[in-house]
């Protein structure tokens, strides 16, 4: 259970607070990646010290601030020295990568899942959290960590040397994004995958007259196969 809490605060802390603007700040000035990294550390320390006992995860919870804090730096000195989209897009992956093995890690080696206070197993004793805390990583997840992605994807598909033309997206065509992977992730926990096919196809029915554009009907199948790719894949594996 602790696994899926530490993972929630690490999307929630990473994605949900921190934005474009800041995102791209933090690789021009080093104070906008301190901040970036004292905010995860307060949100990872509300989850990890409110859930789990302080004795258990406090070594934990010091080197996954630390190693975001290193990780994120060298990213940073990685972008700016390579500033190739396929380089962008390599490091974006990597850093996320590394983040999540390395609270996987530690989750494992301090058993930190058979670990927990004990409001939090009184009321796994009342509702089924452990499943509720997989729902909630399922949306957590394709929500701004999968539109991030997908921006970066498109980034790199169509070669720009940084991420700019793709930071500044409409915000009808984002919004319409993750309503499009919250109803493909809600059919897929029921059971209905047959019926992802009505949501594709009332999406490409609204950009049917784009599709006949080569580069904008590239870069749209780009981001709708891989934005669905990861509803699908993301609520299998949590559901």
């Amino acid at each position: 259970m602790s696994l899926w809490l530490l993972l929630a605060a690490h999307f929630i802390a990473d994605f949900f607070l921190q934005s474009a603007d800041w995102a791209e700040k933090k690789t021009q000035k080093f104070w906008y990646l301190v901040g970036h990294a004292l905010v995860y550390t307060v949100v990872f320390a509300l989850v990890a010290f409110l859930c789990i006992p302080a004795y258990v995860v406090w070594i934990p919870f010091v080197i996954i601030a630390l190693s975001h804090f290193i990780i994120d730096w060298l990213r940073v000195l990685a972008d700016k020295k390579f500033t190739a989209s396929t380089s962008h897009f390599t490091s974006f992956l990597i850093d996320q990568a590394l983040h999540i093995f390395i609270i996987f890690t530690l989750v494992c080696m301090f058993d930190l899942n058979g670990q927990n206070k004990g409001w939090i197993s009184d009321l796994a004793l009342r509702i089924p959290l452990e499943q509720v805390l997989r729902y909630a990583l399922i949306f957590l997840i394709i929500l701004d960590p999968t539109s991030v992605f997908v921006k970066k994807l498109s980034s790199y598909v169509s070669g720009s040397a940084n991420n700019s033309s793709t930071k500044r997206e409409p915000p009808a065509g984002s919004t319409i994004g993750k309503l499009e992977r919250i109803i493909i992730a809600i059919l897929v926990i029921c059971g209905e995958l047959g019926a992802i096919g009505f949501v594709l196809t009332a999406k490409s029915l609204a950009r049917y007259k784009q599709l006949s554009e080569k580069d904008f009907a590239e870069k749209y199948l780009v981001g709708t196969l891989s934005s669905t790719a990861i509803a699908i894949i993301t609520a299998l594996l949590l559901k």
